[in-house]
């Protein structure tokens, strides 16, 4: 072939099919392959920063508005919830495979329980439990019914009818109104057995439980709404000054899990002589039990026939600290006194509230007893709707902590 020819003749010609020489093709496989390795980078990055900016949303602490200024800043105690998911997981499997996992974003760890208390503890705060965090609403009542042994025989009070008689349409009177638990006051033993054979929603304490001479003063509850977890009694001076033991119930809320003690007393009456000195003995061992009771935070929830009005009232607030469901109160070291009083009372301690007082004197007009039967809504508070109560996530959930 002539010099000329081989000028003519185009690189590679006669070698085979047309293409780029083997230097050019892999330079543009290098610049696909750096192509893919950038979007790979920008897809892994863009992940990375999505996944940090959820963090910072889930580690928000987990409580409603703040009540006080001392909630209204972060501290070093905050913790954070943890990521719902792990970015990682987001990537197809080559990708995820070729990342980099000590570049992942990793929440801070969650602290114990224990770890949580102690540092509440310093800020004032204590750990309630979970059954408090719910509020609660119901009926109680403390009803004198005119026990048996008052109707009955000739010397029996005349207008009323026997007690079995006069149960049926009490205990209506009380599910009317939605009553879930009452202190009963001369519930005598013939009444007990007739409640025994109503078939009622009702249980009782004692009842017969403890023999026929306790059962003059129980405690009842529906049965279907409330479950005792404890009871005891507490003996306090009756006619001649003689320790009569007086009842107490904690009940347990079986929907919500919330508890109350429940005490129910009938100090002595003048009946047998002047008994102002035993009253007053059996106020002081009230008001004591009272502030035992309730020391845990527990709700407390008294009731009684006591055969004194301002007598009692004034008293017993201002030893006990407790509010009566009328609104008797000592305040200032003042006592306060609703305008229209009973010897009948129903107070409780400062950690439930009352509305809606009611004495219903139908039952007397009525010749169903010689008592009014007193009533009241009593609310349990929650957590949620207590100021300076906080929530807080550890490991195991969602706790809250309120002023000790």
């Amino acid at each position: 072939m002539s010099a000329e020819e081989q000028r003519s003749s185009g690189p590679g010609e006669g070698a085979g099919p047309k293409g780029p020489q083997p230097g050019r093709r892999d330079a543009v496989l290098t610049v696909v392959v750096v192509a893919a390795l950038l979007c790979v980078v920008a897809l892994v990055t863009t992940v990375d920063l999505t996944a940090l900016g959820g963090s910072d949303d889930s580690a928000s602490e987990a409580a409603p508005p703040a009540t006080s200024s001392s909630s209204s800043s972060a501290s070093a105690d905050d913790t954070r919830a943890p990521a719902t998911d792990d970015p990682g997981d987001r990537l197809p499997p080559r990708e995820r495979r070729e990342s980099d996992p000590t570049s992942q974003a990793q929440p801070p760890a969650l602290p114990t329980l224990a770890e949580l208390d102690r540092t509440m503890r310093r800020k004032g705060l204590v750990r309630v439990g979970g059954d408090a965090v719910d509020g609660l609403e119901f009926t109680a009542a403390s009803f004198n019914v005119l026990g048996a042994s008052h109707t009955r025989g000739p010397n029996g009070r005349k207008g009323y009818a026997i007690a079995e008689r006069r149960l049926g349409p009490q205990l209506s009177i009380m599910e009317s109104k939605g009553i879930e638990i009452a202190g009963m006051q001369e519930f005598q033993q013939d009444q007990v057995r007739a409640l025994g054979r109503q078939g009622r929603d009702w249980a009782i304490f004692p009842g017969l439980e403890l023999g026929t001479r306790l059962a003059d003063n129980s405690i009842m509850w529906r049965d279907s709404l409330w479950e005792r977890v404890r009871t005891q009694t507490t003996p306090v001076p009756y006619f001649g000054g003689n320790p009569v033991p007086m009842p107490q119930v904690l009940l347990e809320h079986r929907e919500t899990g919330r508890r109350v003690w429940v005490a129910n007393f009938h100090n002595p009456a003048d009946s047998r002589g002047n008994a102002a000195a035993f009253r007053q003995r059996a106020l002081e061992i009230e008001a004591d039990l009272a502030l035992r009771l309730g020391e845990d935070g527990t709700p407390v929830l008294l009731t009684g026939d006591m055969n004194d009005r301002a007598e009692f009232a004034c008293p017993f607030s201002r030893l006990s600290g407790m509010v009566s469901a009328d609104g008797a109160a000592t305040r200032n070291g003042r006592c306060v006194l609703p305008q229209d009083m009973f010897v009948d009372w129903i107070f409780g301690n400062d950690a439930l509230a009352f509305s809606d007082f009611e004495a219903d004197r139908s039952v007397e007009r009525d010749r169903l007893s010689d008592h009014p039967l007193i009533s009241s809504t009593v609310t349990l508070p929650g957590v949620r709707d207590t100021p300076g109560c906080r929530t807080r996530i550890v490991r195991r959930g969602q706790v809250w902590y309120c002023p000790a």
